[in-house]
């Protein structure tokens, strides 16, 4: 009997690894990955943050030398060095140390640390190869420090190594119902007990049936068919025994008794074993199920089947609403439908222990085990039949992999449902809902005990007899890999480049197209496929992205783009971290090559580390994936070390701090929100108090160590977004200004971003700097994130109405701007060349990523001449409208009064031409990288974004990039654009519509900062004045004052005045400030009548000093600054061109510039540029030109360019064709510039001389030859 009692009890044994195979699976191989790299080893774990690197860009760097400032801990001075871009830092450091005089000190025992960062150059690369030397031209202060071996702060240690991965012990979320141990052994304490008792004296059977809803209450409310059984079997006993049915009772009820509590404690059994095996749980039954269930060894050619048995834990309300329940299941695969969905008979709810809806229906697919591809999805959801309208209600869905692994055994399980309204439609992969994971309605599928084995078949196809392609064959695959996308490509297109397939190379296509276009997933075109991925050389790393798109869900295939990218070096890998972290949810299991490539990562760079950690955290907030993104953020966090690892906490503490000051502000009284923040600033300096330092969440190079309260402000839009002055850690560095938003998705600004860094990046590989400011954004949480400030930055709307209420629709707004901060020369020369690139960088990217709700509050300008732009809500061209109108109508934004700046007021037209040519060029040259643009665009269509979500997002991108098109004709179209642009007026309407809507809502009693968001302290030392001295007069027209103004920085420049100007100074300053006393004016009947203008020189540099040195309101007031500032003499800023662009022509000859190509019998001849031209007369023309081929067989030869109205200087970009030209030899092209029908100039082009594919510029005659 004893042997028997045993026999039935159950007994726990705790799994710290997690009970649940795939997850303990999981954590096996995190650990085996961090066991590679050792506390111990320097390389792998320095705990320092390396500065980041590029290729060295060649192009851009040519016999180009850095300005450096070093620093060293032994010696007070500073030295400074000119060396070369291209030279290696430990050889700069070797040169450092010998100026020291001391060269037994070895250059790899040093480091240079980046001046106010914990960041540190790499010591094998070029200087040039740094991030920092390619964006800041300015001097870049180094400090040298020894100790290059000594780990720093954030390294494992020792103790990390002998550190144990228990998942469930770091996973932050606890669901209500996760079973605990102690609960389950407690109620099977009880079970024990109570069974023990009723074998010995056949009494107290009601207790085990309690015991047992107790423990099926524990396990998710699930109560198995078997247990079920048991249950009847025990109350039937009961029941014969209550009736006395056999005289000899006592002897047969203690026999059936045994019997049936046997089956009972089995079936139990099996209930724990089946929920340990399918959910996450930290224990599992300590021996094997009495009864085993052996596998039946299906043969290949079999049909899927599998029963639904029942749906357990029916909410109460859905059993009064709903008089029936059913479910609906179908296969996918890559999203796609594998066989028609299958349906079940109605079925109502029943009472048992709990309600469960039990159909314990047979579902048969007729599609063969072997048939099926290894990455088929089972989705399977929940209805309720209404008892008022007879609908039927999605309920619940779940999902599974059929296959999980290579070699499955599918047994009985238990499938968590959600109840979330809708799967998401054209994405069903294994970690978009946790099964796993214990959730209130469970649902029971019983597969048959099937053991599988996936088998890969191989091609036999011979290819060594191949036909060489017919050309045209070649012509069209090109014409076709130019969709760079498969799911650009209609079904036609897509069998013709399958057909053609073995025809396809990385010269004429991209994999992701050739294998995008298979016609299925059969097992025979996946070995297909199969076979060309092992065939294809890549052209390049990053050619592999397109693989790990939802696509391509095949896992063979994702293994070889991971191989592919684990090429890249750390630091190139960081800068696609975005789409690598989405490309998570395409996999099969946790255990996949990207996430084991990441993982890898991460414990090699801080940077990476760091960055993951963000990116994870924000994409736990998806409606789908959280569990995968919540264990990989744990595996990160195990893999960090402790020390890195608290320093995660730090930084998640700290963005709670600032989203609790956020509501708080948000949730008082106008009146009262300075005073809340001023209070809860409070608890930002207790937590510096406690951490003493924290890294900032933005970058990691950055320690904080506390706030500058006084700095610290909150701003006046919609969202009352803070701006958090954080003081640096660094001793060399600058408290560092952040803008805190709660109530704004910002993961679409830092998509908008990082593609724009990426263009940046690959002009400057090009060689071309276009002086880009792309400022850090960083998304914390769902609607919360931090941004970037730029220093000494102020919108275009703020300079706007510093002009008045029309100040947006004035032409000289931006330059007069320009000139009040920039005094000297080279200064206005710098601002206006840095203008020039950035104006042109932020038109091209704009126009590409279609960046909508432009106007002149989220366009901003620093006063070193640097435009970018902020706000990234609107993008792909889902422009706001208003009664039915777009708002957005120019293609982006560049205005006239941008033009009057480049071309200095029209002084200098051949500016716009250098303009136009510049943005040409950097426009073909972000051309040229199309596919990887739209590869990162194409990665993040699941991401939940919502302007980019769908095929049609990704065509407008590829409508803008134009892939297809030459250079030639990409410059004729990105000129129009540049013209409409222009010739916009809404644009100015829309900023005035701004402006006036700024100053109707600006209230004065908040501070500056407060009103608007993007700007710094505008007053710069350069700014506010020292003194101002009258130098002399001049007597023209009228009287001119030349007075010389003193900045606080010593520098100087000149202005020049009347006495009327001086008067009209004085009386502004009683109007704005008539409760303080002001100097006297010295108006003229003051002055006597002989030496007038003598006596007021001296009067008037008495005036200014009293002004100068009396009320700071006064002297730093807007009129008073902008009296001294404005209109400096302009003869110092005509004496040379402040943009050295493009050819000069001294000689003033009219000129046309040409390129001239010849191809297939096609003669293209691209109109550029136009220069000097005038009407007989010496007036300006609105000229066009007409092109005549001799001899031309066609009757209309004749072919004509627009007209350019007014401008001596036009710019055409218009492409002339003419067909069917057999040959250039014996070929003129005669070329007539007209205005209207008045001639202008003309030139016969030999094309049988011509320079093809060339720029050239052509003189112009005044006669027709």
């Amino acid at each position: 009997m004893a042997k028997e009692q045993r026999g039935c009890s159950i007994q726990l044994v705790e799994v710290p690894q997690g009970s649940n195979r795939s997850l303990a699976s999981f954590c096996i191989k995190v650990k085996k990955i961090r066991e590679t790299y050792h506390a111990a080893d320097i390389n792998s774990n320095s705990g320092k943050i390396w500065s980041t690197t590029t290729a060295f860009p060649y192009k851009f760097f040519s016999n180009t030398k850095v300005n450096i400032n070093i620093f060293t801990e032994d010696s007070t001075q500073q030295l400074h060095f000119m060396p070369y871009a291209n030279y290696l830092v430990k050889d700069l450091i070797a040169e450092i140390l010998h100026f020291y005089t001391n060269d037994q000190l070895s250059p790899q025992n040093y480091l240079l640390n980046i001046c106010g960062y914990e960041e540190f150059l790499q010591n094998d690369h070029y200087l040039g190869s740094h991030r920092i030397f390619q964006k800041n031209k300015s001097v870049i202060q180094l400090n040298l420090q020894k100790n290059r071996e000594s780990p720093g702060k954030l390294s494992r240690k020792h103790e990390d190594d002998h550190s144990q991965f228990y998942l469930n012990q770091l996973l932050e979320f606890m669901p209500i119902w996760k079973v605990s141990r102690q609960c389950l052994s407690t109620v099977i304490k009880k079970y024990d007990s109570h069974l023990n008792y009723l074998l010995k004296t056949q009494q107290n059977l009601d207790n085990i049936i309690d015991d047992v809803k107790n423990i099926c209450i524990v396990l998710g409310c699930v109560e198995t068919k078997q247990i079920t059984d048991a249950v009847n079997e025990l109350n039937l006993i009961l029941q014969r025994k209550a009736e006395n049915f056999h005289q000899n009772s006592e002897t047969s009820a203690k026999g059936l008794i045994e019997r049936v509590t046997t089956e009972l404690s089995t079936s139990i059994y099996h209930l724990i074993d089946i929920y340990c095996s399918s959910f996450y749980a930290d224990f599992q039954p300590l021996n094997a199920p009495v009864h085993s269930v052996s596998c039946v060894n299906l043969g290949l050619h079999s049909h899927l089947s599998f029963t639904v048995y029942a749906a357990h834990n029916i909410p109460e309300t859905w059993v009064h609403r709903y008089k029936a329940f059913s479910f609906s299941c179908w296969l996918t695969y890559a999203g796609k439908k594998l066989c028609q969905v299958r349906n079940c008979r109605n079925i109502p709810v029943k009472k048992l222990f709990f309600f469960l809806v039990s159909w314990n229906e047979t579902i048969n697919f007729p599609l063969e085990i072997k048939s099926l591809p290894r990455e088929s999805m089972l989705t399977i959801k929940l209805f309720g039949i209404t008892c008022a309208t007879n609908n039927a209600d999605l309920l619940a869905w779940t999902c599974l992999p059929l296959f999980p692994k290579h070699k499955s055994i599918l047994r009985s399980m238990l499938f968590s449902t959600t109840l979330q309204s809708e799967p998401p439609k054209e994405l069903i992969a294994p970690g978009v809902w946790d099964i796993s994971q214990p959730s209130p309605v469970t649902l029971q599928i019983d597969f048959p005990a099937t053991e599988w084995e996936y088998m890969k078949l191989d091609s036999e196809e011979n290819r060594s007899d191949l036909e060489e392609p017919p050309k045209e064959c070649l012509k069209h695959i090109a014409r076709l890999s130019q969709k760079q996308s498969p799911l650009l490509l209609s079904e036609e297109k897509r069998r013709y480049l399958w057909f053609y397939r073995l025809y396809c190379n990385n010269e004429n296509c991209s994999l992701p197209l050739v294998l995008g276009s298979a016609p299925g997933w059969d097992e025979t075109t996946v070995s297909e496929m199969h076979t060309i991925l092992r065939r294809w050389k890549f052209s390049h790393p990053l050619e592999a992205l397109g693989l790990l798109t939802s696509s391509f869900p095949d896992q063979e295939i994702r293994k070889v783009a991971v191989q592919q990218l684990d090429n890249l070096l750390n630091d190139e890998l960081l800068e696609y971290l975005p789409q690598l972290v989405q490309a998570v949810k395409f996999e099969w299991n946790l255990e996949s090559p990207l996430v084991q490539l990441l993982i890898h990562r991460s414990l090699q760079s801080i940077q990476i580390a760091h960055r993951l950690h963000w990116l994870l955290k924000d994409a736990q907030n998806e409606a789908y994936f959280k569990s995968w993104y919540q264990k990989l953020l744990a595996a990160l966090q195990f893999c960090a070390g402790k020390a890195l690892s608290d320093e995660f906490s730090k930084e998640q503490k700290l963005i709670k701090i600032l989203g609790d000051i956020g509501e708080k502000v948000k949730s008082a009284s106008d009146p009262q929100r300075q005073e809340v923040l001023k209070k809860e600033l409070g608890r930002l300096e207790e937590f510096f108090q406690c951490t003493n330092t924290c890294h900032l969440p933005l970058n990691p190079a950055l320690c904080i160590k506390g706030i500058d309260g006084d700095a610290c402000s909150y701003f006046t839009s919609n969202a009352l977004p803070l701006k958090i002055t954080f003081i640096n850690a660094n001793p060399m560095g600058k408290n560092i200004s952040v803008i805190f938003k709660a109530g704004d998705d910002l993961r679409q600004d830092m998509l908008v971003l990082q593609i724009i860094h990426v263009m940046d990046n690959i002009w400057l590989q090009e060689g071309l700097d276009m002086q880009m400011i792309i400022y850090r954004c960083l998304s914390t949480g769902k609607g919360q994130g931090l941004v970037q400030m730029v220093p000494d930055a102020i919108t275009l709307a703020k300079i706007h109405r510093h002009s008045g209420l029309i100040g947006p629709l004035k032409e000289n707004t931006i330059k007069k701007w320009f000139s009040q901060h920039n005094h000297l020369k080279v200064d206005y020369e710098k601002a206006l060349r840095n203008f020039f690139y950035s104006c042109a960088g932020w038109c091209v990217v704009t126009f590409i990523l279609g960046v909508c709700d432009r106007h002149n509050d989220n366009i901003m300008l620093t006063k070193s001449g640097h435009m970018f732009h902020i706000d990234f809500g609107k993008f792909l061209g889902h422009a706001q409208t208003f009664g039915g109108i777009k708002r957005d109508r120019a293609p982006f934004i560049f205005t006239s009064e941008m033009e009057y700046f480049i071309t200095e007021g029209g002084k200098n037209p051949q500016h716009f031409q250098d303009f136009v040519e510049l943005c040409c060029r950097a426009y073909n040259i972000v051309r040229r990288h199309s596919r990887l643009l739209l590869n990162l665009l194409e990665m993040m269509l699941h991401a939940g974004l919502p302007e980019l979500s769908g095929i049609q997002d990704l065509k407008y991108v590829y409508n803008n990039l134009r892939p297809q098109d030459t250079d030639l004709e990409a410059t004729s179209h990105f000129t129009k654009k540049i013209k409409e642009s222009l010739e916009c007026f809404p644009v100015k309407l829309n900023n005035l519509i701004h402006t006036l809507a700024q100053m109707t809502a600006i209230n004065p009693a908040k501070s500056t900062l407060q009103t608007f968001p993007w700007e710094s302290c505008m007053m710069s030392a350069t700014q506010l004045i020292q003194r101002a001295t009258i130098l002399g007069f001049s007597k023209k027209t009228r009287h001119l004052y030349l007075i010389q103004v003193t900045h606080s920085n010593n520098e100087t420049s000149l202005t020049e005045k009347s006495f009327d100007q001086f008067s009209k100074l004085h009386s502004q300053l009683q109007k704005q400030f008539a409760s303080l006393a002001l100097p006297e004016f010295p108006h003229w009947w003051h002055l006597p009548f002989t030496n007038s203008d003598h006596k007021r020189f001296r009067d008037l540099n008495h005036y200014m000093e009293q002004i100068l040195n009396g009320s700071y309101e006064v002297a730093n007031s807007d009129c008073v600054l902008s009296f001294f500032l404005s209109e400096p003499v302009e003869q110092t800023m005509e004496e040379s061109s402040p943009v050295d662009l493009g050819e000069k022509f001294p000689d003033k000859k009219p000129k046309v510039q040409l390129v001239i190509t010849y191809e297939d019998a096609k003669l293209t001849i691209l109109v550029k540029h136009m220069k000097n031209i005038h009407l007989p007369d010496g007036s300006t023309p609105s000229a066009h030109a007409e092109f005549y081929l001799l001899p031309y067989p066609n009757a209309v030869r004749r072919r004509k360019t627009k007209s350019v109205p007014k401008c001596t200087d036009p710019t055409y970009n218009e492409i002339v064709v003419y067909d069917e030209v057999t040959e250039l030899q014996g070929h003129v092209l005669m070329l007539i510039v007209k205005s209207k029908t008045t001639f202008v100039g003309a030139i016969n082009i030999q094309l049988c001389s011509v320079p093809l594919k060339e720029e050239k510029w052509y003189p112009l005659g005044n006669s027709i030859i």
